[in-house]
C-alpha cells in the first residue's frame, strides 16, 4: 500500500500566490506556513507599531508581504512574511527544525539579542546604542541614544547558529554615531551661551540636555529640541522669580515650567522601587509621618481612604481630600488625597507619589505627569515599579532634576502553581481574579455554592464596600476573595494563592491577552510577610485550557515600559486661559483643540492625554451651558461622568444647562429613585450619580446642596449592596448584568 501525503494548504490570501518566488515548491511554502510560529523572518502587525487591525492586515499587504496565517481575536495575530525572506526560512527550518523545543530556543535567542539592544523595527534591524560626547564646555559628557542599522544577515545567523561571539563581533564593526562631532559642536554653543547667561544655574542644564540626548531621533530634531531644552532653561532662570507664563508661547515654555512653584525648589527626589509587598509603601509612610507638612498621593480614593486612616493610627493629623469630599482634620500637617487632587500652589516638606508606574496608563497617566512634575515638595518620594525608573528619570531631567534610586526586595517569591486548581477545592487565603463584574459574580456565586464563604471586589462596587469586603478577608470572616484586578493595586491583603480565571481582558475594544506587568502587578499580592511565609500563583481549571502555559510564558518575562513612551499631559487652567486670552477664543471645544496641536510642538517627550470623554463633554457644554464663564465649563468638562450610561451624562447636561440659567442644578431626582433594597446594579448606577453631584457640589458651592440627603442615600446604598454581597442568595444569575 503506498504512503498517502497532505497536499498542501492554499494561501489564505490566493492572490498572494503570485508574490511567491518561482523556485519555491508548494510543500516548501506548506512547510513555512506551518512553522510561521517559530520562525525570526516571520512579521505581525505589532513589528510596525500597528495594532491587530483590518488597516494593519491592509498596511502589511500594501507592502507586498504574504500572508501565512490569518489573525484570531483573542488568541493571535495575523503573520506574514517578505518573499525575499522565504529562502532563508527555508534554511533556518533546515538547521535549526521545527519540533517541541525550538519555540524555548527561539525565545532564548530573541531575548539574548534583545540584551544586546537589537530589535525588529519593521523591516529593518537596528540596535539602540550610546555612546559618550565630551564637551569641554564645563567638562560635561553627555551620553546619546541612536539607533545602529544592524545587518538581517547577522541576526538571521544567530537566530539559525546561537552563535553569541559571533553575533557580538558583528555588532562590534557596527559604525560609531555618524553626527557625534556636530552635535558636540551643537551643545557646546548651547552651554557656552548659557553660561554667559546665569553660570551659577548653569548645573541644572545639564539633566535637562541629557534628557534630550537619551531619545533617539534624527539630528535635525535633536539639535532643535536641545535647543529648545535651553530656550526653556533659560527662559526659566530669567523669569523664575515673576514667571506667569503669559506673554511666552504655550509650546516654547515647556509643560514642566508652567509650575513655578515646583520649579523654584530644586527638589531632592527618590524612586522608592521594587515588586509588590517588598516594603516600598512603608517606609514612604515611615518618612511621611516625620514631616511637618506633606501629602500622599494615592491611585484610588480607596488607597486615598487608607493613607488617611495610617497616619492617623500613628498620631498624625491628617485631612483627606478626594475628587468628591474634603475632610479637614484639626491641626493636620499631612493631606492624603487621589492623585488627581494634587495641590500644585502650596509648597511643603514632603510629597509621596503611589504607584508611578500609572504614568504608562493611556487614560489617567497625565495626572502622575502632572504629580511628578508639579507638586511643590522639598522632598520627594515616588513608588513606582522597577521598569518605570527610566520614563520616571527622563521626565525628571526635563524639570531639570536628578533622582536617587532606592531599591526593596520582596520577603518571598511567588511560585507556579503546577496544575490548575478547580473551584470546588478552594482554600482559605485564595483570590481568585477575574477582570469584568459579571465574571466576578459568577464565580462568586459558584464558590459560594460550593460552601465558601466569599468576598467579592470590582471597580463598580464603592471604596467603602470595597473596604469592608477586603476587611472581611483580612480578618477572617470569608475565606476566599473573588475580585477584578482592583486587588493589583495597593491593597495588602493575606493572600496564600493567587489564581487567575482567564488570562484574557476586555478593554474596552476586544479581549487581549494580559501584559506582562499586569500579570506581575496581580500575581505579586501572593504571600504577605509575617502571614503567610510563601505565596502561590495560578489558573483556575476553569479557565481557558491555554492559560497555564500562557501564564507560565509570563511569569519570568520582565515587565518593559512601552516602547517610544511619551508622558501623557492633560490641560489645566493655566493652558486654558493663556489659550483663550491670546487668540481670543470662548469655546472650550476650540481652546482645547488647540491645545492638543500646540502640545505637538514638544512630541519628543509629551504627549497629549487622551481626552476624548473632555473633547465631548466639552462641545456639549459649550451648547447648553455656553454663557457660564469659561472656567466653570472646563470644570464641568472634567467631572467624573459615566459616559456608558446615557441617562447620567443626559441629567449631567440638565443640571449644568440649569446653573447656567438659573444658578442652581436643580433637584437631585435619585435621591427618591433607588434605595437600599433596589438591585444591585441599581445602587452601583446611583452611587456614582452620589459621586458626580458630590464632586459637582464640591466645586460649585452653592449650587448644587442637598449633600447631606446625598451623603445620607450613600451610606444607605453601600450598606444595601454589603448586604447583597454577604448574603448567599445568587447575584449574577438572578440579576443580570452587563459587561465591565
Amino acid at each position: 500500500m503506498s504512503a498517502t501525503t497532505t497536499a498542501p494548504r492554499p494561501l489564505p490570501q490566493p492572490r498572494h500566490a503570485s508574490r511567491i518566488p518561482s523556485h519555491l515548491t508548494p510543500e516548501q511554502v506548506d512547510r513555512i506556513r506551518l512553522a510561521a510560529y517559530l520562525l525570526p523572518q516571520v512579521v505581525q502587525p505589532i513589528d510596525y507599531q500597528m495594532e491587530q487591525s483590518a488597516e494593519a492586515d491592509a498596511h502589511l499587504d500594501g507592502l507586498g508581504l504574504i500572508l501565512l496565517q490569518k489573525a484570531v481575536p483573542g488568541q493571535r495575530p495575523s503573520r506574514w512574511i517578505d518573499p525575499a525572506l522565504m529562502t532563508e526560512a527555508l534554511q533556518h527550518l533546515n538547521v535549526v527544525g521545527s519540533g517541541q523545543s525550538v519555540r524555548a530556543l527561539m525565545l532564548e535567542r530573541a531575548t539574548t539579542l534583545d540584551a544586546q539592544g537589537v530589535a525588529r523595527r519593521g523591516d529593518e534591524w537596528q540596535r539602540e546604542a550610546r555612546q559618550g560626547v565630551q564637551l569641554h564646555a564645563q567638562g560635561w559628557r553627555l551620553t546619546v541614544t541612536h539607533h545602529q542599522p544592524v545587518p538581517a544577515q547577522a541576526v538571521w545567523d544567530f537566530f539559525r547558529t546561537g552563535d553569541k561571539p559571533a553575533l557580538i563581533k558583528a555588532l562590534s564593526t557596527l559604525p560609531d554615531y555618524p553626527h557625534a562631532e556636530a552635535l558636540g559642536a551643537h551643545l557646546e554653543r548651547l552651554v557656552n551661551r548659557s553660561a554667559e547667561l546665569n553660570l551659577w544655574q548653569i548645573g541644572s542644564l545639564l539633566p535637562a540636555l541629557q534628557s534630550e540626548c537619551a531619545t533617539a531621533q534624527p539630528l535635525d530634531s535633536l539639535m532643535a529640541a536641545c535647543t529648545r531644552a535651553q530656550d526653556r532653561w533659560e527662559h526659566r532662570v530669567n523669569e523664575q522669580d515673576t514667571m506667569e507664563g503669559l506673554s511666552s508661547e504655550l509650546a516654547f515654555q515647556g509643560y514642566p515650567d508652567s509650575f513655578p512653584q515646583a520649579r523654584r525648589l530644586q527638589r531632592k527626589v527618590t524612586l522608592f522601587v521594587g515588586p509588590p509587598n517588598s516594603g516600598k509603601t512603608y517606609q514612604a509612610f515611615e518618612r511621611l509621618a516625620k514631616a511637618k507638612a506633606g501629602a500622599y498621593l494615592a491611585p484610588l480614593r480607596l488607597l486615598a481612604l487608607e493613607g488617611r486612616d495610617r497616619l492617623a493610627a500613628r498620631g498624625v493629623p491628617c485631612s483627606l481630600r478626594t475628587g468628591e469630599e474634603s475632610v479637614p482634620a484639626d491641626g493636620a500637617r499631612v493631606v492624603s488625597s487621589t492623585i488627581e487632587m494634587v495641590d500644585t500652589n502650596k509648597p511643603i516638606e514632603v510629597a509621596v507619589i503611589d504607584e508611578a508606574q500609572m504614568i504608562f496608563d493611556h487614560s489617567r497617566g497625565w495626572a502622575w505627569t502632572q504629580a511628578i512634575v508639579a507638586v511643590p515638595a522639598e522632598e520627594l518620594l515616588i513608588i513606582c515599579s522597577d521598569y518605570a525608573v527610566e520614563a520616571l528619570r527622563n521626565l525628571l531631567g526635563l524639570c531639570g532634576e536628578e533622582c536617587t534610586v532606592q531599591r526593596f526586595e520582596r520577603k518571598q517569591h511567588v511560585e507556579l502553581l503546577p496544575a490548575p486548581v478547580s473551584l470546588s477545592s478552594l482554600k482559605k487565603g485564595d483570590a481568585v481574579v477575574a477582570f469584568s463584574r459579571r465574571d466576578v459574580l459568577m464565580l462568586r456565586d459558584q464558590a459560594a455554592a460550593n460552601g465558601q464563604v466569599v468576598s467579592v471586589i470590582y471597580g463598580a462596587l464603592p471604596p467603602e464596600v470595597r473596604r469592608r469586603e477586603a476587611e472581611r478577608f483580612a480578618t477572617g470572616e470569608s475565606h476566599v476573595l473573588v475580585a477584578t484586578d482592583a486587588i493589583g493595586m495597593g491593597l495588602n491583603l493575606p493572600v496564600r494563592r493567587v489564581l487567575f480565571s482567564t488570562m484574557t481582558k476586555f478593554d474596552g475594544q476586544g479581549d487581549r491577552p494580559l501584559t506582562e506587568s499586569e500579570v506581575h502587578q496581580i500575581a505579586g499580592r501572593a504571600g504577605r510577610f509575617g502571614i503567610h511565609e510563601e505565596g502561590f500563583c495560578g489558573v483556575l481549571k476553569e479557565a481557558e485550557p491555554t492559560a497555564l502555559r500562557t501564564l507560565k510564558a509570563l511569569l519570568p518575562k520582565v515587565p518593559k515600559a512601552p516602547r517610544d513612551f511619551k508622558a501623557p499631559v492633560a490641560p489645566n487652567w493655566w493652558h486654558i486661559d493663556t489659550i483663550a486670552s491670546r487668540l481670543g477664543k470662548n469655546r472650550l471645544r476650540d481652546v482645547l483643540g488647540i491645545f492638543v496641536e500646540q502640545l505637538q510642538l514638544d512630541n519628543a517627550h509629551f504627549a497629549v492625554a487622551e481626552l476624548d470623554q473632555m473633547l465631548d463633554l466639552a462641545a456639549q457644554l459649550d451648547q447648553v451651558a455656553g454663557n457660564l464663564p469659561l472656567r466653570q465649563r472646563f470644570v464641568y468638562a472634567q467631572a467624573p461622568v459615566d459616559t456608558r450610561t446615557d441617562a447620567q451624562v443626559k441629567q449631567f447636561l440638565e443640571w449644568a444647562g440649569h446653573h447656567a440659567k438659573s444658578g442652581q442644578a436643580g433637584a437631585a431626582w435619585f435621591l427618591n429613585d433607588v434605595d437600599e433594597h433596589s438591585r444591585l446594579e441599581r445602587m452601583e448606577q446611583t452611587l456614582r450619580t452620589c459621586t458626580l453631584w458630590l464632586w459637582l457640589d464640591l466645586r460649585f458651592p452653592g449650587i448644587y446642596g442637598q449633600v447631606d440627603e446625598v451623603v445620607d442615600l450613600r451610606a444607605r446604598l453601600n450598606d444595601g449592596i454589603e448586604r447583597q454581597l454577604k448574603a448567599k442568595k445568587p447575584l449574577w444569575q438572578a440579576r443580570g448584568g452587563r459587561r465591565g
